[in-house]
């Protein structure tokens, strides 16, 4: 288990250390491999086809009710009244705009009513819903805040990472510019901060649970697109 002494010894070992950079650095061939994954190349490049972006988008969709609840518990446990504005902002955007975004992209390729309503979800999908609801219902705002840190930071590296080519559909331009845009940018750049603070008054054992929920979200981000991935 990864414990508080661990990230004394590495943050020793730096000239400016964050304990995000250390928590991303602990997860890693995770992370690399999930910002990297080819199925954003794919995508971004236009070489993923039409109904299996829909697919994938129909998979994806699959977190957005235990996440929009797990963002509700952050609200809830949130210290102060700051964090609770910026947290029930991303949760209007995550209820309007993303929301919308799934519903045309549904729309535009033709996903069956059977298939939006309930979905044959991956094993995948479901380990990871699964991991979303027990970070929220028994997980302190630490920990919320670690599995917060890697399902949107992981999206934007990899949204500015791409090299969109041109002619793209619509709707998957859109997708990208979900993740790759000023106010995101800035959310996931507060996420990091509030995590980093946060961390600094946890007891051990609260540091070590914190810092195994976000190495786990990692490797359930990374076998969640391994799975969607067409062959």
């Amino acid at each position: 288990m990864t414990t508080r002494s661990d990230w004394t010894a590495w943050a020793a070992q730096q000239d400016a250390p964050r304990l995000t950079d250390w928590l991303r650095e602990i997860s890693e061939p995770d992370w690399s491999a999930t910002v990297d994954h080819p199925l954003f190349d794919a995508m971004a490049e236009g070489r993923l086809a039409g109904d299996d972006f829909a697919a994938y988008m129909v998979q994806d969709y699959g977190f957005v009710d235990p996440f929009t609840a797990l963002i509700g518990f952050a609200i809830g446990r949130a210290p102060s009244m700051e964090d609770r504005v910026v947290l029930g902002q991303f949760m209007g955007m995550l209820t309007s705009d993303e929301n919308s975004t799934f519903q045309r992209t549904f729309e535009a390729f033709a996903v069956p009513a059977a298939q939006r309503e309930a979905p044959d979800y991956l094993p995948e999908t479901r380990a990871f819903q699964a991991l979303l609801r027990e970070v929220g219902s028994a997980g302190g705002y630490a920990e919320i805040l670690a599995a917060l840190v890697v399902t949107e930071w992981i999206y934007l590296e990899w949204a500015l990472r791409i090299t969109r080519a041109e002619g793209l559909h619509p709707l998957v331009g859109e997708w990208i510019d979900l993740h790759d845009n000023p106010a995101f940018q800035e959310f996931v750049a507060w996420l990091r901060r509030r995590l980093d603070e946060e961390a600094e008054a946890l007891d051990d054992a609260a540091f070590a649970r914190m810092a195994e929920c976000f190495r786990e979200t990692v490797a359930r981000e990374r076998a969640f697109h391994d799975a969607v991935m067409p062959c």
